[in-house]
């Protein structure tokens, strides 16, 4: 087991820890490990970040040939196993130089508008309503800067090139996956269908581990994402043009409704914009989002100058459009 060359000298990074453990350890590793991960809260997302390393060079330690009765050649394989694995740490960390074209590939997105695009690494992006992205491919890595809105990753294999979603709060890091990148002024959040994603803000150890089904949100200010269980029909319901509403605020709803429209809603009140609302809508579909307020509240929508504004259906104006 490859524990066994580790049990001469303890190991001291979670770099080490992650090799002395990958092809199965005695129980004297593992003892040792736990007592390692206790020292420092911080060892446990060192660790954390190894594993997610490890899958993006899983296909190419692959190839690394599997013990035999001659130990200096299995100790060779080991090390350019491990000079792979390295490799690969000094890319998700940040510390590899990649040489950027000058001029990346820009798409975007104009309100109620969406997009799929087809790069050439066989990924797919589709972008939402009023989404802005560039996109830069290069041998040795895959990059999008997300510059605001939403956009969904079915992200093609390539251990050899990680592909990196950038934005102001944070990034997103995964190979051959899917999820979605949604960044709303100060708030950034991920959501995992397929495979993991890490998500960090940029500064060293502060990344977490997104699964399927879960999803990470990213603050101004935070200094690691938080991680709960995610709604996928209501985070991807965008794809196919479905707004997905549960017990929100009215004023949320509208705001986010207004991703889709050229002109802009708001409540005329306070009272109007705390009311909760569960709903399925059509992104942008005025008129059905005018027929459930009238049917849940008795509310309307009237046209004020460049905005929609949601009124007491009693109060409109018989002048109104």
């Amino acid at each position: 087991m490859i524990g066994a060359l580790f049990r001469r000298k303890r190991p001291n990074t979670a770099a080490q820890w992650f090799a002395a453990r990958l092809g199965g350890a005695d129980g004297q590793i593992e003892r040792q490990f736990h007592e390692w991960l206790k020292e420092d809260p911080a060892h446990a997302e060192e660790y954390a970040l190894c594993e997610i390393t490890w899958e993006v060079s899983h296909d190419a330690a692959k190839q690394s040939p599997e013990p035999s009765a001659r130990p200096g050649a299995y100790r060779a394989a080991l090390r350019r196993r491990s000079a792979i694995f390295a490799a690969a740490a000094a890319a998700a960390a940040g510390l590899a130089f990649w040489y950027w074209p000058p001029t990346p590939v820009v798409y975007a997105t104009a309100p109620g508008e969406q997009r799929t695009v087809a790069l050439d690494d066989g990924s797919r992006l589709t972008l939402n309503t009023r989404t802005r992205i560039s996109v830069r491919l290069e041998r040795h890595a895959r990059e999008v800067v997300l510059e605001e809105g939403e956009a969904f990753f079915e992200v093609a294999k390539d251990a050899s090139r990680p592909f990196t979603v950038r934005t102001p709060l944070g990034l997103a890091r995964a190979v051959g996956t899917r999820f979605d990148v949604y960044l709303d002024r100060s708030r950034l959040s991920v959501t995992t269908q397929e495979g993991r994603v890490l998500v960090e803000t940029g500064t060293a150890g502060s990344g977490v581990i997104v699964d399927a089904g879960r999803q990470a949100e990213l603050r101004s200010g935070m200094t690691h994402a938080a991680v709960d269980a995610a709604n996928l029909n209501a985070a991807l319901g965008w794809l196919t043009h479905r707004l997905e509403v549960n017990d929100a605020p009215l004023g949320d709803v509208l705001e986010d409704f207004s991703r889709y429209t050229s002109v802009p809603l708001r409540a005329d009140t306070a009272r109007i914009a705390a009311l909760r609302v569960s709903a399925v809508l059509r992104t942008g579909d005025l008129d059905a989002l005018r027929a459930t307020l009238r049917g849940a509240f008795g509310l309307d929508i009237e046209r004020r100058g460049g905005e929609l504004v949601v009124i007491d259906g009693k109060s409109r104006s018989p002048a109104a459009n």
